[in-house]
């Protein structure tokens, strides 16, 4: 369809724009490098292209040419605010906080409005150390667009890390009732409980949040890591989750932790009879010893298992503003 499309209008930029997406999409970097290159040739004016091309360039560890290509496009597009906020973005992934804060001033001035902006904005003055500043940027987002999860999660998740958690819980619990099944919400409040030692808010947050996301291999890696963490499992692959598993396992990992829960919210006999029912109507038998085992003290967290503890969240359940959602483990805080 792209290529029919391109021969009959050779001078459409957006179609080769969008085939060279497709094609970084697949994995075809080689491709997509000459689809970008294409349209930079008929429209060397034209800014997304240039953010496009240079998000692949870093996707393949190509800093230096996406770097180039970012300063390319904002001297051939100096008033697209898109460009100069992913500028921002770009430089403070690189650390470069200075230079972002810059970008973002840039961006802000352009687009006063641009929520993502100012939400990208916060960030780079919370890694910087200026969180009053961080603040007001998170509020001033707020103010563009009250309904953004993205700023919500953001800016909650600088108040957990600073150890204001009854403001964080306010504002994870704003972004719940905007959209209550994305995920990533769910996956930021639960650590911030776990880290607080509240285990059975932190798991009743798991909970919710596959039920609202059930193939989610952040939420039910996490939740399992919790549970490993303070031996109510064991590291056996009864448990593991892996990105790489199918979605009809995953369920079965969630269903799995979802009898814990049960047992751990009551451990009466009710649902003791409740758990064992559902290993009767299991067809294979190595069931009732996954359960047996979550009711014994499991072993340590092994290396195997920490390897993938920083992960992101999948496309499907990744926020609109086109940034990889990745939740670091929080440092400990006193509950407030």
């Amino acid at each position: 369809v792209f290529a029919r499309g391109l021969r009959q209008s050779p001078g459409n930029t957006h179609l080769a724009h969008a085939w060279a997406v497709e094609e970084q999409r697949a994995g075809n970097a080689a491709d997509a490098r000459r689809l970008f290159a294409y349209a930079l040739e008929r429209d060397p004016g034209d800014g997304l292209v240039y953010q496009a091309y240079a998000l692949l360039e870093q996707q393949q560890g190509n800093v230096t040419g996406a770097r180039r290509l970012l300063e390319a496009g904002t001297a051939a597009d100096p008033t697209n605010v898109y460009l100069w906020s992913a500028c921002g973005v770009f430089e403070t992934r690189q650390g470069n906080l200075d230079v972002a804060v810059r970008m973002f001033e840039q961006a802000s001035v352009l687009g006063p409005s641009h929520c993502p902006t100012w939400q990208a904005y916060g960030v780079a003055l919370e890694k910087a150390g200026r969180f009053d500043d961080a603040r007001d940027k998170f509020e001033t987002a707020l103010r563009a667009d009250a309904g953004s999860v993205a700023t919500l999660q953001a800016y909650g998740l600088m108040q957990a890390r600073r150890g204001r958690l009854r403001e964080a819980r306010d504002l994870f619990r704003r972004a719940v009732e905007l959209d209550p099944r994305h995920a990533p919400i769910y996956h930021a409040w639960a650590r911030m409980e776990e880290q607080a030692g509240d285990y059975a808010a932190a798991r009743e947050l798991f909970h919710r949040g596959v039920e609202a996301a059930p193939g989610s291999v952040a939420l039910l890696k996490t939740w399992a890591l919790m549970e490993l963490r303070l031996g109510h499992i064991d590291s056996s692959n009864d448990w593991y989750v892996s990105t790489r598993m199918p979605v009809v396992q995953l369920g079965k990992v969630g269903e799995r932790l979802e009898m814990l829960r049960l047992l751990m919210e009551q451990r009466s006999e009710d649902d003791v009879k409740l758990v064992m029912g559902w290993l009767e109507e299991q067809k294979e038998g190595k069931q009732r010893r996954q359960v047996d085992r979550a009711t014994r003290v499991g072993s340590a967290v092994p290396a195997w298992w920490r390897a993938g503890e920083d992960y992101a969240f999948s496309r499907d359940h990744s926020f609109k503003t086109g940034e990889i959602v990745v939740v670091p483990l929080l440092p400990p805080a006193d509950p407030a």
